[in-house]
This record gives C-alpha cells, structure tokens and sequence, in this order.
C-alpha cells in the first residue's frame, strides 16, 4: 500500500516543482515571471477591469443594493463614485509589488508574515475564494438559466422547489451547465488573457449601453425610482445623522464589496511589461467603470418598475431577473426572446471572466503556493468548481440584504490584512524584496522570523479587527446594530478604521522590535526576471559590471554551470 501510495503521489505532483534554485517551495506559477510571460500592458489592464471589476453582474448590481441602506439614487451613486475612487488608489498600491517584483499576492505575504506565518492569510482568502467563485458561477447559471428560457420557453417549467425554496432544478441544471462551459477555458493560461478580455468586452459593453437605451427609450425617462425610492422598495430613507452614517457605510461597503480584488492585485500586476502599465488603467477604469456599470442598473430597475407593472412590489435588480421578465412581460415573442437570449449570452461570457480570470486565478495562485508540489493555478480551479456545489450560493443570494451583508463582513477582516502589507511593504521595507529569500523554507531566510512565523502582524490584525466585530455580529444577526449604536458606527467604518488601526501597530511593533533583513535585495538577478535596465535588485553600475561579465562569459564552462 505504502509503494502504490508513493506511485500515485509521483503520478499526481506537479512536473516541475522541484525547479532548481527555486527548491520545492514553488513551481511554474508561482516563481517571479520572466520577461518573456509578461504580456499585460496598459490596455491589457484595461479590459481587465471592465470584465473583473464593472462590466458584469456584481457591477450592475453595487448601486442599487445601496439603496437598502435607506440612501436614495443620488445618495447611492455619491457613495459609489468616493467608495470607488478610493479603490482606484488602494489597488494600485496593492499592486505595486507585483508589478515591480513580478510575484504573485500569496508569495508576496511571505515578507510581513514569515514563510510559514503566510499560510494563516492564504487559508483565509482560499475560503474567501470559495464563497465569490461560487457566487460567481450562480450567477453565470442564471445567465444560462435566461438563455435556455429564450430559446425554448418550455423551460420555464422545470421550476420543483429545492434547497428550501432558494433555487429551483432549473437553476441547479443551468449551474451544472455553465460548469461545464467555463471548465474548458481553464486551459488557457493568464498570459495569454488578452484575447478572452477583448471578446468579452466587445460582447458585454454593448448589451449594457443598449439595454440602456431601451429601458429608458420604453420608460419615456429613468423611471420613478430616481424620485421616489421608499414609494417602490417600502425603505424608509435615511435621514440626519442615520443618513451620513448610512452613507458612510455605503463608501465602505463599495470597497469592501471588492476587498478581496484590491488584496490580490499583484496576482494580475506581475504580468505587467513595465510596473507603470498598471497604474493609469486602475485609476481611471476602477472608478469609471463601476460608476457608469451601477447608475445604469439602477436607471434599468427603476424603468422597469414601470414597464412591467405585473412585477409590482419586486425590483429587479439583477439582470437575469430583468430580462426574465421582459420576456414574460411579451408574452415569449419571437422580438423578446431574441433580445434576452443575446443579452443573457454577453453576461454569460462576461461571467467566464469573473470566474476563471478573477477568482479562479487568484484561488489557483494561493493553492500553488499552499502546496506546490500537487497544485497549480488550472488545478486550484478545478478545486473551487468542487467546491462550488458545496457552498450553495443560492443560500447567501436569497435578497439584497443578505448580499450587502456578505459583502460587508470581508472588510472586517481584510482591511487590517491589507494595512499589513501596506505598512510591511511601503513603509517598513521601502518597496525592496529579497527574492532568492522568500523560496527559501528554512532558517537562512530573512523571512523566517521565529521557526517561520513573525509574531508582529498578527498582534496588528487582531488589533485592527476586534474593534469592528460586535458591530459587524450584530449586523449579520438582525441586519442592523442599533442595539449597539457606538459599534455598529465602528463597523460602518470597519475598512478604513481597521487598515488604519493594523499599520501603526504593525510600524509601532517594529519600532520596538525591529526585525532583520529590512532593506535587504538580491544581488543578482537569480531568476532572470529583469532585463539589465529594469533590475530593482542592481544600482546602474552593478548592472553594466554584471551584463560586462556576463558578455565575456558567454560560451564558457563557467557560464554555463552559473
């Protein structure tokens, strides 16, 4: 058994795990990127957040599920446009380590954490990225859902109840499907990303900006949820100092709603050609996009409240529960079917992005670096697809409410993560990373502190998280804090107060405790991931005395064996 044991393990490992001067701490997807595999330039990035970040169900949806705060149209989409901005900034912080050291976001946890200390935040965002990646699929099941309704209406009626009246076996059978559609699409490697982006945002732009179009064009205006919000969704609006903490927590629910992009970013930025390509794109297109994205959902819910006056007493605030009833509403018309069935084939695509590129990518890296010898990226999303069925999504689905406290409670704990890197990686360091030391799993590392762990950050997270928790358990239990009104406001500010709280304790600890190492870089470029000019690990004179040597070596014995 032993021998049939070890047979299956050889069988399963990874091929190249054991890669030279990398060790057995890492493999193909997670060693720094030659230039060679970066191909992602300015627009590159571009396309990738308008399929990741805007262009798609969650984007549709981000301005409208404010309004369950008692904000009305104007309120919500102020809160998106801030909430936004402010995510424009943090991603391109988050993502300056990638884009300079070409690693990804669970190597890069190796420098604050320690080597062994890094797998308590890695754990934590694999569980993170079992609930989006789930949630994600859903929702491209319900695009599916959509589509086989269009072309065969009959299918409206494969409507048994399941999982406590949350779904339906047509929306279990669509789930399987898109599944089984987006599983092929994990072949294709994130480098080569490029042409998937642009064929998505090619379909799914111009299915919003017609819808659009249509809505309004139908409505004769925007509808009567841009003047009267409480009139149709029975929400009291918000007013005096309820409004502005409401409005606070909407800011904080924007950037907590996409907390887990912004901690990931170097995952996508280490493919940048140069470290700049990335900055521009997420600065402008962050906010943009969700802007636009958002107040289009909304403008799209309100006119439907009117054109549809068979759904009284129901937004639709999702697009496939939209389109679902524009179809009825036409009695199944040739016309209508025709439009859902395109309309809801671009947002299935769109989702293909949000489930391979976004959040299959990101769990794929963190799996590779929990455990290089079995997994790669390709085989870490074949894992969340597993899980996937698991988690049920169509649980944490079931009302606006429950989304917005779904989204709200990852700021809680990912905040005071990202104030970890952040004051590590900017403050403490000064943007300089020993490579060589963060593929080392033993005691000659920099990083690996005490027996691999460095105790620092996690007194700063739990300094940063504790604050925010009773607000944030009586959120989730009754759906407001009243009861406890001093910290359901720490709650409201859980994202900026805990990130805030986490840097100067974790800078405060190191004052007091310093660590060695700081500073500290490679003095060759070990991994061949910088051309001559761009090395961060050389000054200018270190690199033409090494491209010098290396020139009259070219040919040699000795060059060879280095």
């Amino acid at each position: 058994m032993s021998t049939a044991f070890q047979k299956f393990l050889a069988r399963v490992e990874v091929k190249d795990h054991d890669d030279g001067n990398l060790g057995k701490n890492a493999n193909f997807d997670t060693k720094p990127l030659e230039p060679a595999r970066r191909t992602y330039g300015p627009w590159q990035f571009v396309t990738l957040w308008v399929i990741t970040g805007s262009f798609n169900i969650g984007g549709w949806t981000t301005g409208s599920s404010l309004i369950a705060l008692g904000l009305n149209v104007w309120q919500a989409m102020l809160t998106v446009i801030i909430g936004n901005c402010i995510v424009g900034v943090l991603c391109v912080l988050s993502g300056h380590p990638g884009a300079k050291w070409h690693i990804g976001f669970p190597i890069i946890q190796r420098c604050s954490w320690g080597i062994r200390g890094s797998v308590f935040i890695i754990i934590q965002r694999v569980f993170l990225a079992c609930i989006w990646f789930s949630t994600q699929v859903y929702w491209g099941g319900q695009c599916v859902r959509v589509f086989l309704t269009a072309l065969w209406p009959s299918f409206a009626r494969v409507d048994t109840p399941l999982a406590n009246g949350t779904m339906t076996t047509a929306d279990l059978t669509s789930f399987i499907i898109f599944t089984i559609l987006y599983l092929p699409l994990t072949w294709i490697r994130p480098e080569k990303y490029n042409i998937p982006f642009l064929i998505s945002c090619s379909v799914v732009i111009p299915t919003i900006f017609v819808s659009l179009i249509w809505f309004t064009a139908t409505a004769k205006g925007a509808g009567t949820l841009i003047h009267d919000v409480s009139g149709l969704t029975g929400i009291t609006q918000a007013r005096g100092s309820q409004l502005g903490w409401m409005m606070t927590l909407g800011i904080c629910t924007n950037i907590s709603s996409i907390s887990v992009h912004i901690f990931v970013q170097s995952d996508y930025t280490r493919f940048a050609r140069k470290p700049k390509d990335q900055i521009l794109a997420q600065l402008v297109m962050v906010p943009l996009g969700t802007i636009v994205v958002s107040l289009i959902g909304i403008i799209c819910t309100s006119c439907a409240a009117e054109i549809f006056p068979e759904q009284q007493g129901t937004l639709l605030w999702a697009p496939y529960d939209l389109f679902t009833a524009l179809q009825q509403h036409y009695n199944n018309s040739s016309r209508s079917r025709a439009a859902v069935a395109f309309a809801s084939l671009s947002f299935l695509v769109a989702q293909f992005g949000m489930v391979v590129a976004n959040n299959g990518l990101s769990a794929g890296m963190d799996l590779s670096a929990l455990f290089p010898r079995f997994f790669t990226i390709r085989r870490g999303m074949w894992l969340m697809s597993c899980l996937a069925f698991i988690v049920q999504p169509w649980q944490l689905l079931n009302g606006a409410s429950k989304f917005l406290t779904v989204l709200g409670g990852y700021g809680v704990f990912l905040g005071p993560m990202t104030g970890v890197m952040f004051a590590d990686y900017f403050f403490l360091r000064g943007r300089k990373i020993k490579l060589t030391d963060l593929y080392k799993p033993d005691n000659q590392s920099i990083y690996w502190y005490w027996k691999g762990v460095n105790w620092r950050p996690f007194i700063a997270w739990i300094m940063g998280v504790w604050v925010t928790v009773p607000g944030f358990a009586q959120f989730v239990r009754y759906g407001t804090s009243k009861s406890l009104p001093g910290w359901s406001n720490l709650y409201n500010i859980s994202y900026p107060l805990g990130m805030t709280l986490t840097i100067l304790i974790y800078l405060g600890l190191n004052k007091f405790f310093p660590v060695a190492g700081v500073g500290v870089v490679d003095d060759y470029d070990y991994f061949g991931t910088f051309g001559p000019a761009e090395s961060p690990s050389l000054s200018g004179e270190e690199v033409v005395t090494v491209q010098i040597e290396e020139d009259s070596m070219k040919g040699s014995k000795l060059d060879k064996e280095a």
